[in-house]
């Protein structure tokens, strides 16, 4: 497996990791059908064209397996999972916060996602940020590898949008890089 920095051409398989993860029941695949795909079509084409520097995956045998982008923030908050990178953005921000992730489904998912976040850790210090972070509201393969780590969880529950329109509750996991 190999981390790299990612860019545009990595977009489809972007869309198809966050498609195969996180919208395969019948109520969410609807939605991914109807209008959810085109949201995150937007949202990776922003990220891979205006914040580059942010978007990391891990390849292996030339395929995308794990993708973990980083925005800069200067406060710690839940912001709306689809978003424009330039509405949250803070370039003097020093919280790098995990504002998409996806890994391919399988067998060695949790490899790939304890991948992810071990080089979000290297990474962070090398963007000007000195803590990651991250928002969970049920994820339990990143809320495993957290726990196992020195993330934090917070104490406050917070609201966070989920998707437009949909708020769910959440924890923010924090570490100090």
């Amino acid at each position: 497996m190999n981390f790299v920095q990612l860019d545009i051409s990595f977009h489809q398989q972007l869309l198809q990791l966050e498609g195969d993860m996180y919208w395969t029941s019948d109520t969410w695949k609807t939605l991914w059908d109807k209008e959810a795909k085109k949201k995150f079509d937007d949202l990776i084409t922003d990220y891979l064209t205006h914040f580059p520097q942010g978007c990391f995956g891990l390849v292996e045998n030339g395929e995308l397996i794990g993708s973990i982008f980083l925005l800069k923030l200067s406060e710690l908050k839940p912001i709306p999972y689809v978003s424009n990178v330039h509405e949250y953005l803070n370039e003097k921000g020093n919280i790098a916060y995990v504002s998409f992730f996806v890994v391919k489904k399988g067998d060695k998912d949790e490899t790939i996602a304890r991948e992810l976040y071990k080089s979000a850790e290297d990474i962070a210090p090398l963007i000007g940020c000195n803590k990651v972070a991250v928002v969970i509201n049920e994820s339990p393969l990143e809320e495993e590898i957290l726990k196992n780590t020195q993330y934090e969880r917070s104490i406050d529950e917070y609201q966070w949008e989920i998707y437009p329109g949909m708020m769910v509750p959440c924890h923010i996991y924090s570490h100090n890089v």
